[in-house]
């Protein structure tokens, strides 16, 4: 047997010596597959030079056939294992860097976030694709490993799960953007509509079946006003004499400390209102610390009793919630209602509002007794007067009376339609004792049901006492009062007669 010095496969094995420690020692994912195909090449070349060297040695008939089908074997195994070593580098994950995600807002206050990715996908320099596709008789490497561009990203916004990691809803329209191929060191900026207003998200990049998921902290974007102001509840109703809530938020682009002053303005002087935090203290200024960027308050506000000029019933009041420097402030410190153009020149963190007053409907009952004492076999005769003293007009005043067992009760009228406000109407009621009703006191419940603009109106019951004793008797009476006037008599003859003697 006739041995052959095979110089392609001495000097593969003399760079893979010398290139190996070198890759093995950059501890990454991605060169550790680069060594992996580097390794199946030197294998798959000298599967090929043992084939040759078996096939010549067969041809000399200096060894049998299986041998050389053995050889073929171990040949295609090697062929599979780098073509398998080659796909696994390609199938790596891209590295899609995320470079900004910018939220802004609309002037309808809708929330938009800017999105900028950019490909930083490590591509193979010459001297290591060379290294690749330098030996006799490898299978050429492809020409993505060499570019690395990305391509088919679908890319989504999902809101943080509970435990802050875990994949969630998603929260951007549209719900998925498809970028068909994105360059090595190219960027691609896109623009999603939020769904749900949140300070972080997570940024979902799906590329070939293999998903890469990024929390980000959302940055603010840079307006001409230095705050942002906003509210879930720009219009409210509110009934007359109670309070309303609006809850503000309040957002801002910088980190540095800054201070800013509250102030509601255009809103009319009878209506008092203060800003509480979250503790439920009350508040003229914010302050931001270092690195705080999000607030939350409330503003509180309490609606007076009765309207008047400036506070119509059913009539909106439109007002604005500032948050500004001391600067500003002094713009805004007179007591009158303020231009849109002069509150926009300001440049102040502003937010508009709405209230709606509603009147209250209250309905009072009265009487001028609710007592009546009868005797055995009568009938109660009682007025009431119903009497409108809310802010709004009643409707459909139902009156009806829970009386004892056997009882009649008769109410005219037993159905008021309407009654304004500050307006009576009177109620008679007959209350019909059964006929061997027992002396004793009795005790009937009045109800009054009424609604005023849709609503029920609470009412509070009144309680009707009657107390019925029995007839007198008139002969025992009358017997009682003869016998007296005898002894009156009898008593006036003694006296008279003693006087004499």
């Amino acid at each position: 047997m006739k041995n052959k010095f095979n110089k392609p496969v001495f000097a593969l094995t003399l760079l893979a010596a010398i290139f190996l420690p070198v890759l093995y020692a950059q501890q990454s994912a991605e060169d550790a597959r680069l060594i992996d195909v580097r390794r199946q090449q030197v294998s798959l070349n000298d599967a090929r030079a043992a084939l040759a060297r078996v096939q010549e040695l067969v041809d000399q008939g200096l060894t049998a056939r299986t041998e050389l089908d053995s050889a073929r074997i171990r040949l295609e195994r090697a062929q599979l294992d780098y073509q398998s070593s080659v796909l696994s580098l390609l199938a790596l994950q891209p590295r899609l860097s995320i470079q900004e995600a910018v939220k802004r807002q609309d002037l309808e206050g809708r929330k938009f976030v800017r999105l900028t990715l950019q490909n930083l996908t490590p591509a193979f320099d010459d001297t290591r694709f060379q290294l690749l596709n330098n030996f006799e008789g490898a299978d050429p490497i492809p020409p993505e490993l060499r570019t690395r561009d990305v391509t088919d990203v679908f890319v989504s916004l999902q809101a943080t799960g509970s435990s802050g990691d875990a994949r969630s809803t998603i929260i951007g329209i549209p719900y998925e953007t498809h970028i068909e191929r994105l360059q090595y060191g190219e960027s691609r900026t896109m623009e999603f509509q939020l769904l749900r207003d949140v300070d972080s998200l997570i940024v979902a990049a799906n590329y070939k079946g293999q998903t890469q998921e990024s929390m980000v902290q959302l940055q603010q974007a840079e307006t001409d006003n230095v705050l942002m102001m906003s509210s879930l509840q720009v219009s409210q109703e509110a009934d007359l004499g109670s309070d309303v809530t609006f809850d503000l938020r309040l957002e801002r682009s910088s980190v540095d400390v800054r201070r800013f002053r509250i102030r509601a303005i255009n809103l009319p002087r009878q209506i008092s209102h203060n800003f509480l935090d979250a503790g439920r203290a009350r508040l003229q200024q914010v302050n931001f610390q270092a690195g705080v960027t999000q607030q939350s308050l409330s503003l509180q506000m309490h609606l007076p009793d009765r309207t008047d000029g400036q506070i119509k019933m059913d009539e909106p009041l439109e007002f604005w919630v500032l948050a500004m420097d001391d600067e500003a402030a002094q713009q805004f410190a007179e007591e009158r209602v303020y231009t849109e153009d002069e509150i926009e020149r300001s440049r102040a963190g502003r937010v508009r509002l709405h209230l709606l007053p509603r009147g209250v409907g209250r309905i009072e009952v009265a009487a001028p007794s609710l007592f009546s004492e009868i005797l055995t076999g009568e009938t109660v005769q009682a007025r009431m007067t119903l009497r409108n003293t809310g802010t709004r007009r009643l409707d459909n005043i139902k009156i009806r009376a829970d009386v004892p067992l056997n009882w009649r009760v008769e109410i005219e009228p037993d159905l008021v339609e309407t009654l304004d406000v500050n307006r009576e109407a009177e109620v008679k009621f007959h209350m019909i004792p059964p006929a061997d009703a027992v002396v004793g006191d009795y005790e009937m419940r009045i109800k009054t049901e009424s609604y005023s603009y849709n609503r029920a109106i609470p009412t509070e019951d009144k309680l009707y006492r009657v107390s019925i004793k029995s007839k007198p008797n008139v002969w025992a009476t009358a017997g009682l009062l003869g016998g007296l006037l005898i002894i009156l008599a009898g008593v006036a003859i003694f006296l008279v007669r003693l006087t004499r003697r």
